[in-house]
């Protein structure tokens, strides 16, 4: 037994330091004054997909980031705390099957705590890996955004745009703009990070409630909520486009990109979707306030849990 709980805190231990490895390329990417190498892509002259004006973003990189991490912690911690709160008032397990809430030197965590990590510890690596996709993404293919003849005013004196009749593509340039951190940013189009944020936060946060939100015999207070994270993300994702920050398939590869790695994310990285029985309906029982899909365990209480 002692055997197994080493060999369990050995496998957190490693799951802390995936963690941090895969938010290593987030912080590199917003170190100030640090210049990581971006593909210098090049551009016909009369180019019309880059001759839109700049504008300041609707949806701020501030506001992305304090919503779309903000809104997924607070309603899992709403919902952990009505879960904890309703089964201690049965009497009955709150943690699943096989959890494991001992850290290092066997010390014991409450199992709501033990929870609320888990859950965030699992939201915040796929949020990395999504930071890490398109972060590198951007640098390796360089796109250039809608506006950046506004941002870079290529100094095009000298330049032959046509050649035979055929428009040339300039590879060698110079950037007459002043702001040299909107032009660094207007090589990095694809993918979009916010449709890639938006849409990875909002859809776990769809993922989990589908999971674990059950209000007694509600049928549309679940889908509302999951309804109003997809627009949020929606809204971001096409507010990209109306700002003139991305292409139109700059938008769609980010969102995909966010899509497939919450996915991967609820149903491999977490207990959210294991053991689930598919076909079961979930709304027999009318006792329920909330609910989660794994079965409860029978295990003896004072097995590792408070």
């Amino acid at each position: 037994m002692a055997g197994s709980g080493a060999a369990k805190c050995g496998f957190i231990l490693l799951d802390a330091l995936a963690l941090v490895l895969v938010a290593v390329p987030a912080i590199l990417f917003r170190i100030p004054g640090l210049k990581l190498p971006i593909y210098q892509r090049g551009f016909f002259c009369g180019d019309e997909s880059l001759s839109y004006p700049y504008k300041d973003s609707t949806v701020s990189s501030a506001l992305l980031y304090s919503v779309g991490v903000g809104l997924p912690l607070i309603l899992i911690l709403l919902t952990e705390v009505t879960i904890f709160a309703y089964r201690r008032r049965q009497d009955t397990e709150y943690l699943p099957p096989g959890s494991f809430n001992r850290c290092c030197c066997d010390v014991v965590i409450p199992p709501l705590l033990y929870q609320l990590l888990k859950y965030a510890a699992q939201f915040f690596f796929g949020f990395f890996v999504t930071l890490a996709v398109y972060d590198i993404s951007k640098n390796v293919i360089g796109r250039l955004r809608p506006h950046f003849f506004d941002i870079c005013q290529p100094n095009f004196e000298g330049f032959n745009c046509t050649e035979g009749g055929r428009p040339v593509y300039v590879e060698d340039y110079e950037c007459l703009g002043d702001n040299e951190h909107r032009i660094e940013e207007s090589h990095r189009s694809f993918p979009s990070g916010h449709a890639a944020t938006s849409v990875y936060c909002m859809l776990y946060l769809t993922l989990y409630l589908q999971s674990r939100w059950k209000w007694g015999d509600t049928a549309f207070l679940r889908p509302l909520m999951q309804f109003i994270a997809l627009l949020l993300a929606l809204y971001t994702c096409l507010s990209r486009i109306s700002d003139y920050k991305h292409h139109w398939s700059d938008v769609l590869g980010g969102a995909v990109i966010g899509a497939i790695i919450a996915v991967l994310v609820s149903v491999g990285a977490t207990d959210l979707y294991r053991n689930r029985n598919i076909g079961t309906s979930s709304h027999h029982n009318s006792e329920m306030v909330f609910m989660e899909m794994n079965p409860r365990s029978t295990r003896n209480k004072n097995d590792g849990y408070l």
